[in-house]
């Protein structure tokens, strides 16, 4: 499972369809795909993917997608966007963490790094309580749908079995 493999010819066309669905949750169409794929490449994204890819997809055998109202739940649940295990720019120990932690502190950092910084997204606070317009709902569902999209590209990528179909 080394990071950067190559995408078996025959995955490319299902993994399209997925980067397609992207897309759509990204707001963009076929004139403004290439704004999706900035996202994903962005300082945005990308430091704290690797994170996720190095201490969660490079080190767990038993790999697990985690839904978006899990995740939603979860992040209510422990108050992450204020528990320093998810929001210190400092990697905490991991040891004992489950699937959720992981995509929670993705989420997390992607979110507040954004909105600290003139990002993408700049609602600037997950109060979903108090969120008449839906925005904080609307940026957490497009960050959970990059986590997502990059989890099923790298496991496309470095992963015997992987199964498209798993993914709609």
């Amino acid at each position: 499972m080394a990071p950067g493999g190559t995408i078996p010819r025959e995955r490319i066309a299902p993994l399209q369809q997925i980067y397609d669905d992207l897309c759509m949750r990204l707001n963009t169409d076929d004139e403004t795909k290439n704004v999706a794929s900035q996202i994903l490449s962005s300082d945005s994204v990308q430091p704290f993917f690797k994170e996720y890819r190095r201490d969660y997809l490079e080190v767990i055998m038993d790999l697990e997608h985690v839904g978006c109202n899990e995740l939603f739940g979860w992040c209510r649940s422990t108050d992450a966007f204020t528990s320093p295990k998810y929001t210190d720019p400092k990697v905490p120990d991991k040891a004992g963490w489950i699937a959720l932690d992981h995509a929670a502190r993705f989420l997390v950092r992607v979110l507040r790094f954004s909105w600290d910084n003139g990002g993408e997204w700049d609602h600037g606070k997950f109060d979903p309580d108090n969120d008449q317009n839906l925005e904080s709902d609307s940026e957490f569902y497009q960050v959970w749908s990059i986590l997502r999209y990059l989890q099923i590209e790298w496991e496309a990528a470095n992963l015997e079995e992987w199964e498209a179909d798993l993914f709609y």
